[in-house]
């Protein structure tokens, strides 16, 4: 009969204690956005191409936990489709990350997008305006846009009054291996940086300042200069400056305007631009600005129009160098998540950049673009939807 009673009392404690300290289901997020365009090239040589494009298509799936404390634990894995000319394969995983979280700290690590670009533009896809955008990889044949956007992380983050970011990170760049190598080998952090970004939080969209976000960075890759011993001097320095305005936040008619410069400090030797390599180390500024209208009706996004254009230059060439670019697109809401996307681009080049690029390039493109964000369970706020993780051409 005791023993009875000390099942049934055992089996009623845990009942208890199940209760007191059940399990926290997580929160289940899913996140997509599908980016199909058609594309015609017409190249310097008036050489004509068209291709049925469908990269920077991806697929995110996240987990977020409430920590014993305050804190929030996530998992992001994610698979993106890469440009069809890349050495990638069909898919790569460029998100997969754990991220530790609470109000005002943020620790991040796995592999995600690289700090080589502070603001985002309205353009089709993140690479449309690369060679101005981002920082770019010196340790990248070139041959993969992905190679400047996404590497193995590690962040930390501290937001002071809910609208000062400082972040401090150590990154690993994918590095092209060397022949007879056919894979990368070494994995060491290979660049490292901090930002200080003032940015008005997106819960102020219908409250919007004239200033929306003011930022600078600093990014430095650790190289192996030739001819140079002491660290500071192998280390390739890279400053950018940014700055997002609203010159009208009108709830219906809204118009903004975005700037960021990128100044390569380069190595004083790089006189000649022959490959890829010699264009990431050579001293360089580049220039990028965007003037965007959206119109929103009955308060969501129908249409939006941008122009955006760019220019960089290389002051320290034997030969005159430079390269300008100029982006129109405008996109129509087909229906919800879906829109209707037309975008031109013109880049010319000038001096060294002509044996890499060629003289100019004009492209064309009409696509579909589908996005959705869906979440189970839900528990926490939108400072961290999957979507943000991914280009947004709306902004």
């Amino acid at each position: 009969m005791n023993s009875i009673k000390t099942i049934v009392l055992i089996v009623l404690a845990a009942g208890m204690l199940q209760t007191a300290f059940g399990q926290v289901s997580p929160e289940i997020q899913l996140g997509a956005r599908g980016v199909m365009s058609f594309n015609t090239d017409i190249t310097g040589n008036q050489k004509t191409t068209s291709v049925n494009d469908f990269s920077d298509t991806g697929l995110l799936l996240g987990f977020r936990q409430k920590m014993y404390n305050r804190f929030r634990g996530q998992l992001v894995i994610g698979l993106q489709f890469p440009d069809a000319d890349s050495d990638l394969g069909q898919v790569f995983f460029h998100q997969t990350f754990l991220l530790l979280e609470d109000q005002k700290n943020i620790l991040k690590m796995g592999r995600s997008r690289v700090r080589s670009a502070l603001i985002e533009f309205p353009t089709l896809r993140d690479d449309d305006a690369l060679a101005f955008t981002d920082v770019l990889n010196p340790f990248s044949s070139g041959e993969n846009t992905e190679d400047n956007q996404y590497g193995n992380v590690i962040e930390l983050a501290h937001v002071f009054a809910q609208r000062y970011w400082l972040t401090a990170h150590g990154e690993h760049f994918t590095r092209t291996p060397v022949p007879p190598a056919t894979s990368e080998t070494d994995f060491s952090l290979n660049a490292v940086g901090f930002s200080f970004v003032y940015m008005v939080p997106e819960t102020q969209i219908w409250n919007r300042p004239f200033i929306q976000q003011l930022g600078i960075g600093f990014n430095n890759f650790l190289t192996d200069r030739q001819g140079y011993s002491n660290q500071f001097d192998q280390t390739l320095k890279n400053i950018l400056v940014s700055g997002v305005f609203n010159l009208k936040p009108d709830p219906i008619y809204f118009v903004d305007a975005r700037f960021q410069v990128v100044y390569n400090l380069g190595f004083k030797e790089v006189k000649t631009i022959g490959n890829f390599y010699d264009l990431t180390r050579a001293r360089a500024a580049a220039h990028f600005f965007s003037l965007r209208f959206l119109y929103r009706k009955l308060e969501r996004p129908t249409l939006q129009l941008a122009l955006s254009g760019g220019f960089k230059v290389f002051p320290d060439l034997t030969q005159k160098a430079r390269q300008w670019q100029v982006v129109f697109n405008a996109f129509y809401r087909l229906g919800e998540n879906f829109d209707l996307a037309f975008q031109v681009q013109q880049a010319q080049f000038t001096g060294d950049l002509k044996t890499l690029y060629g003289k100019s390039e004009t492209r064309f493109q009409v696509g579909l673009v589908y996005s959705i964000d869906q979440r189970w369970n839900k528990q926490f706020d939108d400072r961290n939807s999957l979507l943000n993780l991914e280009h947004g051409y709306i902004p």
